[in-house]
């Protein structure tokens, strides 16, 4: 796997020391958590690692490691090289529901609202499809989160269905075929 990137972001794999400022900077953020229902009331730094290990690490590492999808940091380019957030596709229990890699991605929130998500999931996308990694692939997002239900259709998915996943009864499915990416 090696680097890539836009005219903002450096777009490199997922290491370990971008899971700890994931862990530490994102995941105790309230802007970011807020669709992560059970991240919200969490304030111990080592209860939300462990957890965090086995809802994203173990995932990451079992979608690289069985199927070759990586999950991607992206950092920017200019100022601070700060990470902004990951994107990958994922092999979750959707995946074996649908047969398809499920894109995920998760933003800072200091980052939100400026176009990073559209970016590193285009990014993403693109890097998917010269791969042949899928034929098309599947996204989720919480009714009311509309940032990524923009994000979503921005990059051209199409809603499918409203679904019961992730424990909540409020979720659109997306489908997306890679072969225009």
């Amino acid at each position: 796997m090696t680097t890539f990137g836009t005219p903002r972001l450096r777009i490199s794999p997922f290491s370990r020391d971008d899971f700890e400022v994931f862990v530490r900077e994102m995941l105790t953020d309230p802007r970011v958590v807020q669709f992560y229902h059970s991240y919200q009331s969490l304030d111990d730094l080592a209860v939300i690692r462990r957890k965090a290990t086995s809802d994203f690490w173990d995932e990451f590492e079992e979608s690289r490691e069985k199927y070759d999808w990586p999950t991607w940091s992206a950092y920017e380019r200019t100022g601070a090289n700060k990470m902004i957030g990951w994107c990958g596709l994922l092999h979750g229990e959707l995946s074996e529901i649908h047969g398809k890699p499920e894109l995920q991605f998760m933003i800072a929130g200091n980052a939100h609202g400026k176009g990073y998500a559209t970016e590193l999931a285009t990014a993403v996308l693109q890097q998917a499809a010269s791969d042949q990694v899928s034929a098309s692939v599947i996204a989720t997002v919480d009714i009311p989160n509309v940032g990524s239900v923009k994000v979503l259709e921005k990059l051209g998915f199409e809603r499918a269905a409203q679904i019961h996943a992730y424990g909540s009864d409020e979720m659109y499915l997306y489908e997306l075929s890679l072969a225009g990416n």
